[in-house]
């Protein structure tokens, strides 16, 4: 069975010793990269190109009080470096604008441990992480999280270890590989290279701010199966934090610099912004795990309709919006809040993530008129609201607008870029998906602001339990 690495976060609590120990080692690696930043600036200068060899010797070659760290750890910063110079060559190579090489000097770096020397179990127990020889170990317990499945995974099964500490939640991390089953998706062959037997399987995305992800894909029996996934929350979050953020900006502009008052505020902006940023990540988690389950049906429901012995593969074709948040002030694209809205959205995020948890290379396709041409008749109209209904009277389709949109770039998607009818009679399956799961219309009625309105208004029954799902059954009960 072939594997893949996955990476875990878990948290990690150090106590006081521990924690300026491993703030300094962190310090200490930061300056180790810039030791060999400049290093590997002056050697360019001198017209050499050293490789990630070279970096490693060099920095093993630093007398210990340059490089208080674990030789591994000293030699990932070598690694790290040159990676990060191939990365830019590669991609000035294949034309991108602004990228540059990374020789802004850090102050803070996480620290690498590789797996059996960087860190290790103790006899009794617990996980303990070198800092190098002669120094002594930060011991801890060790971690427990479980994999996919929801299996606990052995410490057997993991590799290389990060500690990373997190400077706006005040806390430190552990970003710590395994390996797990690999369950990602088959690639869709080249067309030169598609075999008679082998069926692709075409899924569409449309993105959007109001609803995140918007899901089409060909159904078995030739009617369209589409995701509406509801991406609301994440604004709510956003724009709670956004009021709060400028409350707590507008006060620490009337503050002295250094006053108890300006560190009192400049720590609760941070516990603001990490607690916001765990809100974002579990909700970009939602809704990618549910784009990822919808892709995961339709390959499968096509590997149920395929003949014996076919192939079947997927791609992942999504409406390009690359850069759509560029220069909208100065176009006057948008309003300000739109373009607030546009600056702030997650799409590169949750792109990533869904191509993580999928195992597919997404493949971008622009996405021109996909939400005001009707997929039918192919009559374009522009739309206000949510509801898509087609302006010819020989058509007459209504449909959630950004099923539309996930049609259209199915369709696309599928003919080379040219928009081609849809047959008429062809079935629109739609279904429409909460990322978080929100409150029901009875856990609505029984919340606290509107039971103590119902008790102003005179209600008989007064205030209800709504504690557990036990105590609405026994007042139930009671009241039967």
């Amino acid at each position: 069975m072939t594997t893949r690495v996955l990476t875990a976060v878990v948290p990690a609590w150090l106590n006081r010793s521990d924690y300026v120990r491993a703030h300094d080692a962190c310090h200490a690696s930061a300056q180790l990269w810039n030791k060999a930043v400049s290093w590997v600036r002056a050697e360019w200068h001198s017209g050499r190109s050293p490789g990630p060899e070279d970096i490693r010797r060099y920095v093993i070659s630093l007398p210990p009080e340059f490089r208080p760290l674990h030789a591994h750890t000293a030699a990932a910063v070598a690694y790290d470096l040159a990676e990060a110079i191939a990365t830019t060559r590669t991609g000035r190579a294949h034309g991108m604008q602004g990228i540059r090489f990374p020789w802004r000097e850090k102050a803070y770096r996480p620290l690498m441990l590789s797996a059996r020397s960087g860190w290790r179990l103790t006899p009794g127990g617990r996980l303990a992480l070198s800092l190098g020889r002669g120094r002594e170990r930060i011991i801890i317990p060790v971690p427990e999280f479980t994999d996919r499945e929801g299996q606990s995974v052995d410490p057997d099964r993991w590799g290389e270890m990060k500690l990373c500490w997190d400077s706006a939640d005040r806390r430190w991390s552990l970003h710590i590989t395994h390996r797990g089953p690999d369950d990602r998706l088959a690639q869709a062959l080249p067309r030169h290279d598609q075999a008679a037997g082998t069926r692709v399987v075409t899924v569409a995305v449309d993105e959007g701010v109001i609803n995140s992800m918007t899901m089409a894909s060909r159904a078995p029996d030739g009617a369209y199966e589409i995701a509406v996934i509801n991406g609301r929350s994440a604004r709510s979050i956003k724009r709670g934090r956004n009021k709060r953020h400028a409350r707590l900006q507008s006060k620490l502009s009337r503050c002295r610099t250094g006053s108890r008052r300006h560190r009192r505020l400049t720590r609760a902006r941070k516990k603001l912004a990490a607690k916001t940023r765990r809100q974002l990540k579990n909700f970009n988690h939602q809704v990618t795990a549910k784009a990822n389950g919808f892709v995961r049906e339709q390959v499968e429901a096509h590997w149920q309709a395929a003949p014996e012995g076919a192939r079947v593969v997927v791609q992942l074709v999504v409406g390009d919006v690359r850069g759509i948040e560029r220069d909208t002030a100065r176009k006057r694209r948008a309003s300000p809040s739109t373009r607030q809205q546009l600056s702030q959205w997650e799409r590169g995020v949750q792109e990533r993530q869904l191509a993580y948890k999928t195992g597919l290379r997404i493949k971008h396709i622009s996405e021109a008129y996909s939400s005001q041409s009707c997929p039918f008749c192919l009559t374009r109209r522009k739309v206000r609201g949510r509801t898509y209904v087609c302006v010819n009277p020989n058509c007459a389709l209504v449909l959630h607008r950004d099923a539309v949109g996930g049609v259209n770039i199915h369709t696309l998607a599928v003919n080379d870029g040219a928009y081609v009818p849809v047959p008429p009679a062809t079935e629109m399956r739609v279904k429409y998906l909460r990322a978080v799961p929100g409150w029901s219309p009875d856990q609505r009625e029984r919340h606290g602001s509107r039971q103590v309105a119902a008790g102003r208004a005179g209600g008989a029954r007064g205030r209800e339990a709504r504690g557990s799902a036990r105590n609405r059954a026994l007042h139930d009960g009671v009241h039967a």
